[in-house]
Protein backbone atom coordinates (compact mmCIF):
# COMPACT_ATOMS: atom_id res chain seq x y z
CA UNK A 1 0.00 0.00 0.00
CA UNK A 2 1.24 3.17 -0.92
CA UNK A 3 2.22 6.00 1.58
CA UNK A 4 -0.35 9.14 1.29
CA UNK A 5 1.79 12.45 0.54
CA UNK A 6 0.91 14.96 2.82
CA UNK A 7 -0.27 18.45 1.52
CA UNK A 8 1.65 21.63 2.43
CA UNK A 9 0.37 23.67 5.34
CA UNK A 10 -0.81 26.33 4.21
CA UNK A 11 1.33 30.02 5.32
CA UNK A 12 0.27 32.13 8.26
CA UNK A 13 0.03 35.67 7.96
CA UNK A 14 0.06 37.62 11.23
CA UNK A 15 0.34 41.34 11.50
CA UNK A 16 -0.01 44.34 13.21
CA UNK A 17 -3.70 45.86 11.20
CA UNK A 18 -6.38 44.63 13.12
CA UNK A 19 -8.97 45.14 9.88
CA UNK A 20 -7.08 45.93 6.69
CA UNK A 21 -4.73 43.59 6.83
CA UNK A 22 -6.78 40.77 8.29
CA UNK A 23 -9.07 41.20 5.45
CA UNK A 24 -7.08 41.71 2.67
CA UNK A 25 -5.58 38.77 3.28
CA UNK A 26 -8.71 36.41 3.88
CA UNK A 27 -9.83 37.63 0.58
CA UNK A 28 -6.34 36.82 -0.83
CA UNK A 29 -6.79 33.83 0.94
CA UNK A 30 -10.16 32.91 -0.60
CA UNK A 31 -9.46 33.61 -3.87
CA UNK A 32 -5.69 34.18 -5.01
CA UNK A 33 -3.09 32.49 -3.41
CA UNK A 34 -4.11 29.80 0.44
CA UNK A 35 -2.77 31.68 3.68
CA UNK A 36 -3.75 30.82 7.23
CA UNK A 37 -5.69 34.16 8.57
CA UNK A 38 -6.36 33.64 11.90
CA UNK A 39 -7.65 37.05 13.59
CA UNK A 40 -6.24 36.39 16.72
CA UNK A 41 -3.19 36.56 14.87
CA UNK A 42 -4.08 40.32 13.65
CA UNK A 43 -3.38 42.92 16.87
CA UNK A 44 -2.12 46.91 17.48
CA UNK A 45 0.19 48.17 15.13
CA UNK A 46 2.50 49.78 17.68
CA UNK A 47 2.90 47.01 20.02
CA UNK A 48 4.14 44.49 17.17
CA UNK A 49 7.19 43.68 18.95
CA UNK A 50 5.71 41.99 21.54
CA UNK A 51 2.55 40.30 20.21
CA UNK A 52 4.41 38.82 17.21
CA UNK A 53 7.15 36.49 19.31
CA UNK A 54 4.17 35.48 21.17
CA UNK A 55 2.00 34.11 17.88
CA UNK A 56 5.02 32.82 16.52
CA UNK A 57 6.42 30.51 19.15
CA UNK A 58 2.56 29.09 19.49
CA UNK A 59 2.55 28.50 15.86
CA UNK A 60 6.28 27.18 15.14
CA UNK A 61 5.36 24.75 18.48
CA UNK A 62 2.08 22.99 17.08
CA UNK A 63 3.91 23.56 12.88
CA UNK A 64 7.68 23.52 13.66
CA UNK A 65 8.01 23.42 9.39
CA UNK A 66 5.15 26.71 9.37
CA UNK A 67 6.01 29.81 7.20
CA UNK A 68 5.01 33.09 9.00
CA UNK A 69 4.76 36.31 6.91
CA UNK A 70 4.96 38.73 9.35
CA UNK A 71 3.44 41.99 7.95
CA UNK A 72 3.46 45.66 9.50
CA UNK A 73 4.06 49.81 9.33
CA UNK A 74 7.08 50.91 9.66
CA UNK A 75 6.26 54.51 9.91
CA UNK A 76 5.60 53.66 14.01
CA UNK A 77 9.97 52.77 13.93
CA UNK A 78 11.09 55.24 11.40
CA UNK A 79 12.66 58.47 13.07
CA UNK A 80 11.70 57.05 16.95
CA UNK A 81 14.71 55.51 18.85
CA UNK A 82 12.73 53.57 21.29
CA UNK A 83 10.68 51.65 18.89
CA UNK A 84 13.39 51.08 16.88
CA UNK A 85 14.87 49.83 19.58
CA UNK A 86 12.37 47.42 20.38
CA UNK A 87 12.36 46.16 17.04
CA UNK A 88 16.16 45.68 17.07
CA UNK A 89 15.28 42.88 20.23
CA UNK A 90 12.46 41.34 18.42
CA UNK A 91 14.47 40.55 15.17
CA UNK A 92 17.00 39.34 17.62
CA UNK A 93 14.66 37.18 19.46
CA UNK A 94 13.46 35.71 16.27
CA UNK A 95 16.91 35.55 14.58
CA UNK A 96 17.24 32.02 14.15
CA UNK A 97 13.24 31.80 12.73
CA UNK A 98 14.22 34.65 10.07
CA UNK A 99 17.62 32.78 9.11
CA UNK A 100 16.22 29.04 8.54
CA UNK A 101 13.46 31.45 6.46
CA UNK A 102 10.39 29.93 8.15
CA UNK A 103 9.73 33.76 9.67
CA UNK A 104 9.49 36.39 6.81
CA UNK A 105 9.64 40.00 7.45
CA UNK A 106 7.18 42.00 5.64
CA UNK A 107 7.27 45.91 6.29
CA UNK A 108 6.02 48.67 4.65
CA UNK A 109 6.89 52.23 4.37
CA UNK A 110 5.21 54.03 5.61
CA UNK A 111 2.14 51.43 5.91
CA UNK A 112 0.36 48.60 4.20
CA UNK A 113 -1.51 50.88 2.21
CA UNK A 114 1.09 51.80 0.63
CA UNK A 115 0.95 47.99 -1.11
CA UNK A 116 -2.20 49.15 -2.74
CA UNK A 117 -0.73 52.44 -4.12
CA UNK A 118 1.66 49.71 -6.07
CA UNK A 119 -1.10 48.43 -7.90
CA UNK A 120 -2.08 52.07 -9.72
CA UNK A 121 1.16 53.27 -9.97
CA UNK A 122 5.17 52.62 -9.70
CA UNK A 123 6.33 55.31 -7.36
CA UNK A 124 9.46 55.27 -4.97
CA UNK A 125 8.62 58.72 -3.55
CA UNK A 126 9.07 59.35 0.36
CA UNK A 127 5.76 59.26 1.64
CA UNK A 128 5.30 59.68 5.60
CA UNK A 129 2.29 59.12 6.87
CA UNK A 130 -0.79 56.78 6.02
CA UNK A 131 -2.85 60.02 5.99
CA UNK A 132 -0.77 61.10 2.50
CA UNK A 133 -0.89 57.57 1.08
CA UNK A 134 -4.92 57.44 1.46
CA UNK A 135 -4.92 60.67 -0.29
CA UNK A 136 -2.58 59.34 -3.40
CA UNK A 137 -5.06 56.18 -3.36
CA UNK A 138 -8.33 58.03 -3.59
CA UNK A 139 -8.70 58.80 -7.06
CA UNK A 140 -7.90 54.98 -7.88
CA UNK A 141 -9.82 53.16 -4.91
CA UNK A 142 -13.12 55.08 -3.52
CA UNK A 143 -15.33 53.82 -6.90
CA UNK A 144 -14.38 50.32 -5.50
CA UNK A 145 -16.74 50.80 -2.33
CA UNK A 146 -20.30 51.39 -2.23
CA UNK A 147 -20.24 55.36 -1.48
CA UNK A 148 -18.31 57.86 -3.93
CA UNK A 149 -17.76 60.67 -1.58
CA UNK A 150 -16.14 58.73 1.77
CA UNK A 151 -12.90 59.44 3.79
CA UNK A 152 -10.55 56.35 1.92
CA UNK A 153 -8.33 56.76 5.11
CA UNK A 154 -10.72 55.45 7.61
CA UNK A 155 -12.50 53.42 5.44
CA UNK A 156 -9.61 51.37 5.00
CA UNK A 157 -9.69 50.47 8.77
CA UNK A 158 -13.49 49.81 8.89
CA UNK A 159 -14.56 46.08 8.86
CA UNK A 160 -18.01 47.08 7.64
CA UNK A 161 -16.12 48.14 4.34
CA UNK A 162 -13.49 45.68 4.19
CA UNK A 163 -15.71 42.48 4.67
CA UNK A 164 -16.96 42.27 1.83
CA UNK A 165 -14.40 40.75 -0.81
CA UNK A 166 -15.53 43.05 -3.69
CA UNK A 167 -12.53 45.62 -2.86
CA UNK A 168 -9.83 42.87 -3.06
CA UNK A 169 -10.96 41.34 -6.04
CA UNK A 170 -11.18 45.16 -8.30
CA UNK A 171 -7.77 45.57 -6.60
CA UNK A 172 -6.40 42.67 -7.75
CA UNK A 173 -7.52 42.74 -11.22
CA UNK A 174 -6.74 43.08 -14.64
CA UNK A 175 -3.06 42.40 -13.74
CA UNK A 176 -2.70 45.41 -11.24
CA UNK A 177 -1.60 42.45 -8.18
CA UNK A 178 1.05 41.17 -10.87
CA UNK A 179 2.24 44.81 -11.65
CA UNK A 180 2.19 45.54 -7.54
CA UNK A 181 4.76 42.27 -6.77
CA UNK A 182 7.18 43.11 -9.62
CA UNK A 183 7.11 47.25 -9.04
CA UNK A 184 8.00 46.47 -5.29
CA UNK A 185 10.67 43.84 -5.80
CA UNK A 186 12.37 45.90 -8.35
CA UNK A 187 12.28 49.00 -6.51
CA UNK A 188 13.98 47.16 -3.05
CA UNK A 189 16.08 45.79 -5.05
CA UNK A 190 17.22 48.94 -6.92
CA UNK A 191 16.91 50.96 -3.94
CA UNK A 192 19.47 48.56 -1.50
CA UNK A 193 21.53 48.53 -4.60
CA UNK A 194 22.18 52.38 -4.32
CA UNK A 195 22.07 51.85 -0.66
CA UNK A 196 18.75 54.66 -0.52
CA UNK A 197 16.03 51.96 1.02
CA UNK A 198 15.88 54.77 3.80
CA UNK A 199 14.72 57.34 1.55
CA UNK A 200 11.76 56.32 -0.07
CA UNK A 201 8.54 54.21 0.16
CA UNK A 202 8.35 50.86 -0.10
CA UNK A 203 6.53 47.63 0.80
CA UNK A 204 8.37 43.76 1.50
CA UNK A 205 4.63 42.46 0.78
CA UNK A 206 5.61 41.32 -2.19
CA UNK A 207 6.97 38.40 -0.52
CA UNK A 208 3.74 36.71 0.92
CA UNK A 209 3.19 36.13 -3.02
CA UNK A 210 6.72 34.54 -4.08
Amino acid sequence: MGTRKMALLAPFVISGGKNTERFYFQHISRNIKELRVIPEYFGKESSYTSFFPEKINKILKDNNEAKIFCVFDWDTIYGNKTNLEKHNRFVKQIRSFIDDDRVILCPSMPCFEYWFLLHFKNTTKFVGTCEEIAKMLKPYMNAYFSQKDINLFEVLKDRNYLEKETWVKNLCSNGKLDNAIKRAEDNIKAAIKADDLENQSYSYVYKVFK
